[in-house]
């Protein structure tokens, strides 16, 4: 098992439901049918689209500010979530916000493989945490109306 970061409730309080709205409002405004947010420790969002049901996972980076850095080439996404993936059989969606909640990139959970998963550096990652690498410029990006 590898190594991961403890629950911060102070930050799930802070961003969670920010997140979640947001997430409803872009899925909704895509032509979604929402079926269900209820806290169940799985996809945030569970939705309907043209007869398919989507499964999404909001996350916020709380380092992201302003216009994405391009010297940042990957979005990472905590191995944990590798659960999401498993359960859904790759049919969940991520989308990592800033952290004003106003953009977001969305990534396909199917498109997230074994070999993108090794460890991050940064001051809030644990030493041996993983992440999935993902590149950036392989996601969408979407902006909250």
């Amino acid at each position: 098992m590898s190594v991961r970061k403890p629950f911060e409730k102070h930050l799930y309080d802070k961003y969670d439901n920010k997140a979640k709205d947001a997430l409803i409002k872009l899925l909704e405004d895509r032509g979604h049918k929402i079926i269900s947010v209820s806290e169940n420790y799985y996809a945030d969002v569970v939705s309907e689209y043209k007869g398919y049901t989507f499964h999404s996972e909001a996350e916020v980076k709380t380092a992201w500010t302003g216009e994405w850095p391009t010297d940042w080439d990957e979005i990472r996404i905590p191995e944990r979530k590798s659960r999401l993936i498993n359960k859904y059989n790759g049919c969940v969606d991520f989308y990592i916000f800033d952290n004003s909640i106003e953009q977001c990139w969305r990534i396909e959970g199917r498109k997230l493989t074994a070999d993108m998963v090794k460890p991050a550096f940064g001051r809030n990652i644990r030493s041996g945490e993983t992440f999935y690498h993902y590149p950036y410029k392989d996601a969408e990006l979407l902006v909250v109306a």
